[in-house]
């Protein structure tokens, strides 16, 4: 069984929602533990941590290359 690990950290859910969608849509699946805070957006106190997606190990090279790729071409429009 593969265990869980940080993929990447966000600022902002919207950010961390973007990410997840992105990597979905390339096979590779995550999972958002703080998805259902919802206070958070109000209290940036309680996400001092910040909007973590979690993988599996086997995927985390995989998961950063698309998400690397994603801001390269983001910088250059």
């Amino acid at each position: 069984m593969t265990s869980l690990v940080i993929i990447a950290r966000f600022a902002s859910r919207s950010e961390a929602l973007i990410a997840q969608s992105l990597l979905a849509s390339e096979g590779v699946e995550m999972l958002m533990p703080e998805f259902n805070v919802l206070m958070a957006e109000l209290d940036p106190s309680m996400m001092e941590h910040g909007w973590r997606l979690m993988g599996r190990g086997d995927d985390v090279l995989k998961a950063q290359a698309i998400l690397r790729d994603a801001q390269t071409d983001a910088a250059e429009l």
